[in-house]
């Protein structure tokens, strides 16, 4: 942005000169001042501005594609600071696909700035539309509309200050989701969609609204995607072949109702979601194949989460050789209902592709809440029903968590190592299970009211630490160990009963 330049060494300045400087500073920056620059005719919807390479868009009240569209294209030549600005009222869309986008899609805040689907959203090329070849099989444009509002291409680029709605429960004339099993889908993948090779992304203040639709309920697959799509010349698995994204994204001070955040297929991403507020979804995030990436998720408010988890991250489902990632999972509070997890973590990588696993895992200082009016907890399928669950991943640590009512188990863990300690479960079915693991420490936790155990030890789980926790008002017993493994050491613990007896201080 240019600068006015005021001489320096003049000392004084009359009352006019000021009044004049004021008001030559305000027409310059004044949002109502830019809609009239000189070079905006009466008939166009485009307002450019020298200061700081803005661009306004002003809303024409039936289809905003193309005005949004050339703005976006023309700040993805002109560089960094360029700014494409919504200025308040209701823009109507149909699918928008920009490459190589650097600046800033700035509106004038959420539900000010709102930015709405058109129905019948065009489905994908028919060549890139069926049962083997899916939609990213070709690149996206207007040759080929992906189901998304906007995609984009690579870029570094921030979006602010603005709402998302896709009111219609079947907003798209369909796509072929065959590759994945789901047949024909008339859902959006995403209101916005990151793909490419390498996209640094910066998501503030946004709300994204959905509703009702053909996937899982809902009429978008997920509320924004950044994922690595794009497939390579020559090649045969769509699953497994895609190219990796790798660069930086986060998204942070939003609201997302009715579907959520996915991150997949990244490599060498730093993934932040921070601060958002995640309502009446299936999860709050949900991300799968991260490769030598690290995800941090914190300070989120997820609430009415149902059916599946807060929290998903699952390794290896589509891509073999990932390296080793790191998720934190810290400081969120997640209401979860009708038989959710809040955390659910699984690496496929030795069932799937037999690797070794490569995720990693730390959930500290979080707030879980269960809602058990659908009584669904009665531990017959334990890993279904639990608040944080931990299945083979490489290494886990669960620590100074609250938890409180519903689940198979508060926390249950399968494989490990990992390190189970000062939690603050109440009212679970059982508060802590180690199930077919090993070397896992489970210390210094306060567990009641549990429903059947406080601390689980089964399946040939071997070098167990059980040590220093407060165990309470379990209905059948505090500590219960069925006698299968090697190495269990339970001492230390502050409790009423266990089997077999004499495991308690």
């Amino acid at each position: 942005m240019s600068s006015l330049n005021l001489v320096k060494n003049r000392k004084i300045l009359t009352s006019t000169a000021i009044i004049s400087i004021a008001i030559i500073f305000l027409l310059a920056f004044s949002p109502a001042t830019t809609l009239g620059v000189a070079s905006a005719s009466s008939q166009s919807n485009l307002a450019s501005s020298g200061w700081g390479h803005t661009i306004v868009v002003k809303p024409n009240g039936h289809n905003d594609t193309q005005d949004i569209q050339k703005a976006l294209n023309e700040c993805a030549t002109d560089g960094p600071h360029c700014t494409v600005q919504l200025v308040k009222g209701t823009y109507y869309i149909d699918q928008i696909t920009v490459y190589g986008f650097q600046g800033s899609f700035v509106g004038w805040g959420q539900g000010v700035t709102v930015i709405q689907a058109l129905p019948n959203m065009s489905s994908p090329a028919p060549q890139c539309n069926t049962n083997t070849t899916p939609f990213w099989a070709c690149l996206p444009g207007p040759s080929n509309p992906w189901p998304d509002m906007f995609t984009f291409v690579n870029g570094t680029f921030s979006i602010y200050g603005m709402t998302i709605t896709e009111p219609y429960t079947n907003p798209t004339k369909g796509w072929d989701d065959e590759v994945e099993g789901n047949g024909n889908v008339t859902a959006l993948l995403a209101a916005i969609t990151i793909t490419g090779e390498k996209a640094s992304v910066t998501i503030d203040h946004l709300t994204v609204i959905g509703t009702t639709g053909d996937w899982d309920g809902f009429n978008m697959v997920g509320a924004i995607y950044y994922i690595g799509l794009l497939l390579p010349e020559g090649w045969t698995n769509p699953l497994s072949q895609r190219i990796p994204l790798t660069g930086t994204f986060s998204l942070t001070n939003s609201l997302i109702i009715e579907n959520n955040p996915v991150i997949e297929n990244v490599l060498n991403a730093v993934v932040t979601i921070s601060h958002n507020t995640v309502e009446d979804n299936p999860a709050v995030v949900y991300a799968d194949d991260v490769s030598n990436s690290t995800l941090t998720i914190t300070g989120n408010k997820g609430i009415d989460i149902f059916s599946f988890a807060a929290v998903v991250l699952y390794q290896s489902v589509w891509i073999p050789g990932l390296l080793p990632s790191t998720v934190y999972i810290t400081g969120n509070y997640f209401q979860v209902s009708e038989g959710a997890n809040a955390v659910y973590l699984q690496d496929f990588g030795e069932a799937n592709f037999g690797t070794p696993s490569t995720l990693s895992a730390l959930v500290s200082g979080n707030v879980f809440y269960t809602n058990t009016s659908c009584e669904c907890y009665n531990g017959s399928e334990p890993y279904y029903y639990s608040v944080v669950l931990s299945l083979s991943l490489k290494s886990v640590a669960i620590s100074r968590n609250t938890i409180l009512d519903g689940g198979s188990a508060g926390v249950y863990v399968v494989g490990g190592p990992g390190v189970v300690s000062r939690n603050a479960i109440s009212g679970s079915y059982a508060g802590v299970w180690v199930d077919y693991a090993n070397g896992v420490n489970v210390t210094s936790n306060a567990i009641k009211n549990s429903a059947t155990w406080g601390i689980a030890v089964t399946h040939d789980s071997n070098s167990t630490l059980v040590g220093w926790n407060y165990v309470k008002n379990s209905g059948q017993y505090d500590l219960y160990w069925d006698g299968t493994g090697t190495g269990n050491v339970w001492t230390n613990n502050y409790c009423q009963t266990s089997y077999p007896s004499g495991l308690c201080k």
